[in-house]
């Protein structure tokens, strides 16, 4: 039995370094995307861009604008003020219009998100279908991450690449890489994020981001149901419920509390713990921040060490 565990241990290590420099492309990007909550990928790590430019190219085209003309075209002057803030903290923010955009799941919507964030070169996609208010939420939406991570430097949190020769931690990290840890991480991010910026939005600039509230209610409905997922993934569904709660209200409204998981319940209870505390009149600083991220993690089982954030 030993011999055939070293076998196995000598055969994915050589797997890994044959892999290697995709697997460094990959983890990368396992969290470089910002956006509406509960949706979940279902393609794994065979394409960590899903929810980027890659899949919607094959969905149909894209059409990028210059930034401010497209903002002007909108005609919405609390929009216009929250875009110059924004790019007063980074600048050459992209904005494109996405043709036929779907969902990450067949059932769910996904109509905008923020990728090129570990670059420092964010770009916001939104669905061409969205109607001109919808559109007005949707890129404010995502304005407001930009600005949570470059002005308040509250970053998206990915995996550490182990460094070379560290066998042990690089087998560990190679047997893990099944786990949904796009969706876990981004989940972190972006639900710590949405505590702070939906008041933010209505109290600085009077903007309603009732399209991420419609959609995080349709789709929690839809992905707490699915009882296909992995560890990662019911934790990411348990942060979900957390934000549902507060955001929305009760979870029960909306899925059966008796089918959910023991995963789903222990994340659900360490988020109250960790973030319970988060609200835009109590924006974290950044050290505050990333260790609540890592001591929620570190809670889960996962080594803080194992963690680092971007950009």
């Amino acid at each position: 039995m030993r011999n055939a565990n070293v076998a196995q241990s000598v055969g994915a290590l050589g797997s890994l370094k044959r892999n290697w420099k995709k697997i460094q492309i990959q983890v990368g990007q396992v969290s470089d995307c910002l956006g509406y909550s509960g949706m979940k990928s279902d393609t794994g790590d065979k394409n960590l861009n899903d929810r980027a430019s890659f899949s919607t190219i094959k969905e149909g085209s894209i059409v990028s604008f210059k930034n401010s003309f497209y903002i002007a075209c909108l005609d919405s002057e609390p929009l216009r003020k929250l875009f110059h803030e924004t790019t007063s903290y980074v600048q050459n923010v992209k904005i494109e219009v996405v043709h036929n955009r779907k969902g990450c799941q067949s059932r769910e919507e996904h109509p905008a998100s923020t990728i090129g964030l570990v670059l420092q070169r964010p770009v916001i996609q939104i669905a061409d279908w969205l109607g001109k208010q919808q559109r007005i939420e949707a890129i404010a939406h995502e304005l407001a991450h930009l600005l949570l991570v470059y002005r308040s430097g509250l970053g998206v949190v990915g995996r550490r690449i182990p460094r070379p020769g560290h066998s042990e931690d690089i087998f560990r990290f190679f047997m893990s890489m099944k786990g949904d840890w796009i969706y876990l991480l981004g989940q972190v991010s972006n639900t710590v994020h949405h505590l702070i910026l939906i008041d933010f939005l209505k109290q600085e600039y009077g903007i309603e981001d009732d399209l991420h509230t419609y959609l995080l209610h349709q789709n929690f409905c839809v992905s707490a149901n699915d009882e296909g997922r992995d560890k990662e993934s019911q934790y990411g569904m348990g942060l979900v419920a957390f934000e549902y709660e507060r955001l929305i209200g009760k979870i029960d409204r909306a899925i059966n509390v008796q089918h959910q998981s023991e995963l789903f319940w222990e994340a659900y209870h360490l988020a109250q713990k960790h973030f319970g505390k988060y609200c835009f009149q109590s924006i974290p600083a950044p050290a505050c921040y990333q260790e609540d991220i890592l001591s929620f993690l570190e809670d889960l089982g996962y080594p803080k060490e194992d963690f680092i954030f971007f950009p």
